[in-house]
């Protein structure tokens, strides 16, 4: 695995991960990290998605990062999943809307 290529990941993260600043705290984690792409609420109330661009290590990071959570979300799981995008992010946002 080639730590230094750009990859696409999407991750579902489950639990109490909506209404607690998760979506916050994920982006600026996402951004010290230098990764690319966003993060948004999912119509079910227990997940998050996140598609993050970048390198293989910082995706790596900010997954097992992710597992925790900021101090008032309770996370169940994060399941990641490679993307095959064209698409390439600059910066990285919070979606308000799907």
């Amino acid at each position: 695995m080639n730590f230094n290529e750009t990859k696409t990941y999407r991750l579902i993260i489950k639990g109490k991960v909506q209404g607690v600043g998760f979506r916050h705290w994920f982006s600026n984690l996402a951004i010290s990290l230098g990764l690319n792409g966003y993060i948004q609420n999912k119509d079910s109330k227990d997940e998050v998605e996140a598609i993050i661009q970048g390198k293989m290590q910082h995706i790596l990071s900010i997954a097992e990062k992710a597992k925790i959570g900021p101090e008032m979300a309770l996370v169940e799981g994060v399941i990641p999943s490679n993307v095959f995008s064209n698409v390439t992010y600059s910066g990285f946002i919070v979606k308000f809307e799907n």
